[in-house]
């Protein structure tokens, strides 16, 4: 007599927690065989990767506080696993498509779609068959390049001096009061900021605040 399979095992990663708690209700009552487990937090869910949880696919929103979707992605091919995530965001630019592919995405999914594209993303994923992980990790690149011959950056490396000048920044301080908030030089927050321009590809303060929450960087 032939075993009964098994549900697939998702999880679903949000910081939006009605959002989070409306997906859950969705596949309790939808067509499919899964079993649901809900994070709210990026480092929520890698806790349960990291203390022995398996998922069959992974649903994850892109701007999110704390670790953002492409990192958490990331987080996931650097310990050779191949679960298929599936990209659930708002935003719908070429960009963010694109960044969510060179990370090894296995969809990317609108969330102002009609359920059923979400249900078929999920079956596709459920069907397809295990990611070579480590593959795929070698080919993730730190940005985008672009006919124009522009770039666009997907993981920042920002030190946390210039990680907290950024924050100061979005607040809409002038170099002057961050050096004074951190104790540092004008001189000194200027090179900081330099730095974050280069690594954000920005040239302007507006741009970088914009970048930064993109990749929901604060």
């Amino acid at each position: 007599m032939a075993q009964a399979e098994q549900p697939k095992r998702l999880a679903i990663v949000d910081d939006h927690a009605l959002f989070l708690q409306g997906l859950g209700y969705l596949f309790a009552q939808g067509p499919l065989d899964v079993e649901v487990a809900l994070f709210t937090t990026g480092t929520a869910f890698l806790a349960a990767v990291d203390q022995g949880q398996a998922f069959d696919i992974v649903i994850t929103d892109l701007a999110m506080k704390q670790i953002n979707g492409i990192a958490l992605i990331a987080a996931l091919r650097a310990r050779d696993i191949g679960v298929p995530v599936i990209v659930l965001s708002a935003s719908e630019d070429a960009i963010t498509r694109s960044n969510a592919d060179l990370v090894g995405a296995f969809s990317f999914v609108h969330k102002s779609c009609e359920q059923e594209v979400l249900f078929d993303a999920v079956k596709a994923a459920s069907e397809a068959s295990p990611l070579p992980a480590r593959s795929m990790r070698q080919g993730i690149r730190r940005s985008v390049f672009h006919d124009d011959g522009t770039d666009t950056v997907l993981r920042p490396k920002l030190g946390e001096q210039q990680q907290r000048i950024l924050a100061l920044m979005a607040q809409g301080l002038t170099n002057k009061v961050i050096a004074g908030e951190l104790a540092i030089s004008e001189n000194t927050v200027k090179t900081h900021v330099k730095t974050i321009y280069r690594e954000l590809s920005v040239n302007n303060r507006a741009a970088a605040i914009q970048r930064a929450r993109e990749l929901a960087l604060f």
